[in-house]
């Protein structure tokens, strides 16, 4: 017999199967997206990955966004045993809200960008940047939260003007997508400093330092490959994949890092 934990968790990676199944099947459809406004970087700046005309035009970098499913199913997963244990030792834990979003938002980033790279069209890439702004700006407006309590009604209004605004942006200058997720990295980074040196709480710093070092590794990867100095266009390995793969990584940890946090 399973244990019901054991049970909690069969759920998400059921799902996660099965949406696996339904995006290998898409390999095999006929394609649909000639006549879609093209992304920003058609014809030929779309990352190494050489195109393929069917429905999936860069395949190893889309189906490497499934990653980013199955941590956002895992995230949902844990948020719930946390609730059926009650545990409540911090925001993470005591508003049910919080993991939802950050759960949800690494979800969109996997299915945005695996629409991006599948279509390649401009509609694909706003779904893909606005994933990336869905997670950072709740890590911003969280952070925030810890360093200055705000009511939940506030922490609402932030997060939903903010993405708002970021979405708008994706339209008029989308050049300016990577960097603005940037500097919201680099704000991420500055408030969860001043909490440590201010609030001082009890972290299991392990898991950011592992965020923030996965994350390191895959951008540098992902200018290896944007640049060409780490690129074969039909190859298996791609740089842009191994990006996917360890953002995937970094988002799980920092919901770990902020699950673990404890008072004084």
């Amino acid at each position: 017999m399973l244990d019901s934990r054991m049970k909690l968790f069969l759920a998400p990676v059921s799902i996660f199967m099965l949406v696996a199944l339904v995006s290998l099947a898409l390999y095999f459809a006929p394609s649909a997206w000639a006549t879609w406004q093209p992304a920003t970087c058609m014809p030929d700046h779309c990352f190494c990955e050489a195109q393929r005309a069917g429905f999936i035009r860069q395949p190893i970098n889309a189906y490497s966004n499934l990653a980013f499913v199955l941590v956002g199913l895992l995230i949902l997963a844990n948020a719930r045993d946390d609730w059926r244990r009650g545990l409540r030792a911090n925001a993470m834990q005591t508003q049910r809200a919080f993991p939802m979003i950050l759960g949800v938002s690494t979800i969109v980033i996997g299915v945005g960008s695996f629409f991006y790279h599948a279509s390649l069209t401009f509609v694909g890439q706003w779904f893909d940047v606005m994933g990336m702004y869905l997670f950072a700006s709740f890590a911003l407006v969280y952070n925030y939260l810890r360093l200055r309590p705000i009511r939940p009604v506030m922490f609402a209004l932030a997060y939903v003007v903010m993405n708002a605004m970021l979405g708008y942006l994706i339209i008029v200058n989308p050049e300016m997508r990577r960097q603005v997720f940037t500097a919201m990295i680099y704000a991420i980074l500055a408030l969860e400093a001043l909490i440590l040196l201010i609030e001082r709480p009890r972290m299991r710093t392990r898991y950011l330092i592992g965020a923030i070092v996965s994350l390191g590794i895959a951008d540098a990867i992902w200018m290896l490959d944007e640049s060409g100095v780490w690129c074969s266009p039909t190859s298996w390995l791609q740089g842009h994949a191994v990006w996917h793969l360890g953002s995937a990584l970094a988002a799980g940890l920092l919901y770990l890092y902020y699950r673990s946090e404890r008072g004084k």
